[in-house]
């Protein structure tokens, strides 16, 4: 038999289960509800946390930049202090600089004013100034050389003369420079004299003559014939008795044949005013070689040669040594030929004449 249930009761059995179902479906939702809250809360800790890192690292950022800013701002201030000396030094060089252009303007003012004046003077050109210098550089030149003999010297002075005349500019003067330059390239081409090693040659000359070995003062004995094995030769009675009388003869009267005459010995006056002439003679032959006379030089050589030949004993090492060195030093070419430099100032004296007719002719036109 099948028992019926009525759907109210039905509904009464099943109230109590829906009962319990909400209350579990409450829990599970508060528990999702917790789990989605405690979800939620770590999020918001890890961004607080961020959050905080951030801002830790925003204010040593801050810190940072503001400790930058600060030495900037010393830094600029430091600039500017040295601006502002910056400043201060340049106005103290504007102010030298104006005093300076001034000084300038001052001194162009007064050179422009003597250059007015010495234009209204007559013969006041530059060019004439300059000239009038060559000329007497060119007098002097020749002077020096013809005179005193020293190339040396004249050969300065053309060289300054020459840069005179290129100071003037003038194309007028190339001709003059260029027999100028010719004359300097001959005096170059003149070979140098050794005056100070001749002078020392012949003053060495001078102090060895004091200790040289003169004549002897008696004449040498005549050498002994000594006979050999060789010229014993047998002889007969009467040419025996010809060698005694001939030995006898010889023994008082004593022949000597020279082939020049012997010098006759020197007294001790003699001697000592020998050694004198000899000193004076060289003397005058130092003389003689730094004036360039070359006749007399080489008397004064050719002499002091001869009084060794003739009163000393030229077989001494001494003696010889001597005789060599005056050879030597009679050779030597003390004055060589000198050329002529007066082309240049001939020329220049010329054109200076035609510079002073030109004024006298204009003038009478």
């Amino acid at each position: 038999m099948v028992k019926e249930i009525n759907v109210t009761d039905k509904l009464d059995i099943d109230q109590p289960t829906t009962d319990v179902a909400e209350t579990t479906v409450d829990k599970q939702n508060k528990i999702d509800k917790k789990k989605t809250a405690v979800a939620e809360k770590k999020p918001r800790s890890l961004l607080a946390g961020l959050a905080l890192v951030l801002v830790l690292l925003a204010l040593v950022a801050i810190a940072g930049l503001s400790w930058k800013g600060f030495g900037f701002i010393q830094q600029l201030s430091s600039l500017e202090l040295k601006l502002q000396q910056s400043e201060q030094v340049k106005v103290a060089i504007n102010k030298e600089l104006n005093n300076l252009q001034q000084q300038l303007k001052t001194q162009a003012q007064l050179q422009q004013h003597t250059s007015q004046r010495l234009a209204e003077l007559p013969g006041a050109d530059t060019d004439d100034w300059l000239i009038a210098e060559t000329e007497y550089l060119l007098r002097l030149a020749n002077q020096r050389l013809n005179l005193e003999k020293d190339l040396q010297g004249a050969l300065a002075i053309l060289t300054a003369a020459d840069g005179v005349l290129a100071e003037t500019k003038n194309p007028q003067l190339d001709s003059i420079r260029a027999i100028l330059a010719n004359e300097i390239v001959t005096l170059r081409a003149v070979p140098a004299v050794d005056i100070t090693g001749a002078v020392s040659r012949i003053q060495a000359v001078q102090e060895q003559v004091i200790q040289l070995e003169w004549m002897p003062r008696s004449l040498p004995k005549a050498a002994t014939e000594i006979e050999t094995a060789e010229d014993k030769v047998e002889l007969t009675t009467w040419q025996k008795f010809l060698v005694k009388a001939e030995n006898g003869l010889n023994s008082m009267v004593r022949i000597q044949q020279h082939d020049k005459a012997l010098p006759a010995p020197l007294t001790p006056d003699q001697h000592y005013y020998l050694q004198q002439n000899m000193q004076l003679m060289l003397e005058q032959a130092q003389v003689a070689l730094v004036r360039q006379q070359a006749d007399l030089y080489l008397h004064s050589i050719n002499r002091t040669q001869a009084w060794l030949s003739e009163f000393v004993r030229s077989e001494t090492a001494q003696a010889k040594a001597l005789q060599q060195t005056l050879g030597e030093l009679a050779k030597w070419e003390v004055a060589p030929a000198l050329p002529d430099i007066s082309g240049s100032l001939n020329k220049l004296r010329r054109y200076s004449g035609m510079q002073e007719q030109q004024p006298v002719n204009s003038t009478a036109k």
